[in-house]
C-alpha cells in the first residue's frame, strides 16, 4: 500500500501494546501475530473495530470472555466505518 507504508518489527507479545511514538502521540502496532502465524490481530486507524483471525478454538475463547466485546463474523463481513452492528455509528457533527 503506497498511501500507508508499513514497518515490520519483531519482539515479544507484550510489545504489541507499546506505543511506537513519543508522548503525546500514541501509535501502536496495527497488525500483529505470533511466529507460527496461528492467529492475527488487525486494527485499522479509521475503524472502531479490531479483528482477530484464528482457529475456531481461538475465536471460542475470545467470544466466551466476559471482559471482551467480541463476536464471530463471517469471512464476507463488510469492513467499513459503519459496519459495526453492536456499537452505533457516532452522530455527524456540524463543522
Amino acid at each position: 500500500m503506497t498511501h500507508r507504508p508499513m514497518v515490520l518489527l519483531t519482539g515479544p507479545l507484550t510489545a504489541a501494546t507499546t506505543s511506537l511514538e513519543h508522548p503525546p502521540w500514541d501509535r501502536r502496532a496495527s497488525l500483529w501475530w505470533p511466529e507460527d502465524r496461528a492467529w492475527c490481530v488487525a486494527t485499522d486507524v479509521d475503524l472502531m473495530t479490531t479483528y482477530v483471525g484464528g482457529s475456531q478454538a481461538c475465536i471460542n475463547v475470545l467470544t466466551a470472555d466476559d471482559q471482551l466485546e467480541a463476536m464471530p463474523v463471517p469471512v464476507d463481513q463488510r469492513i467499513t466505518w459503519d459496519s459495526d452492528s453492536i456499537n452505533p455509528t457516532p452522530p455527524r457533527t456540524a463543522h
